[in-house]
């Protein structure tokens, strides 16, 4: 049976975490490895399947963008918590180098496409 991940790259979760009020631990995020972008989209995946996010971030973002921020907080701080806003910031308030296009995003995350597949590949 297959598992659900959630798979961001680094500045991903950093622009992320920045819009919901957490600019320290965004740029320790923004520092991740491809590595530990995998470990936390493993855990977005369980915390989103599991309801768990839903119970620990009542009223948070919809979609999986809880889960996705719990489980970078966890990763960075060692236990889930809320992030500081509910609502997003505006894209123009992240810091230039986070300002991204698409082709930008979609070269960024293939580093930690490349870790996924070799952690699924490792358990066949």
């Amino acid at each position: 049976m297959g598992k659900f991940v959630i798979s961001m790259p680094a500045v991903s979760y950093a622009r992320e975490l920045w819009r919901f009020g957490e600019s320290d631990l965004a740029r320790r995020a923004a520092a991740m490895s491809p590595s530990q972008c995998a470990d936390v989209g493993e855990r977005a995946g369980d915390l989103s399947l599991s309801g768990e996010a839903d119970r620990l971030w009542p009223g948070g973002p919809r979609g999986h963008a809880s889960a996705v921020l719990l489980a970078v907080i966890e990763h960075l701080e060692g236990r889930p918590r809320p992030c500081a806003r509910v609502r997003r910031l505006p894209e123009k308030s992240l810091p230039e180098d986070w300002r991204l296009g698409e082709d930008q995003r979609w070269a960024e995350v293939e580093p930690v496409g490349r870790e996924m597949d070799s952690r699924l590949h490792g358990q066949e």
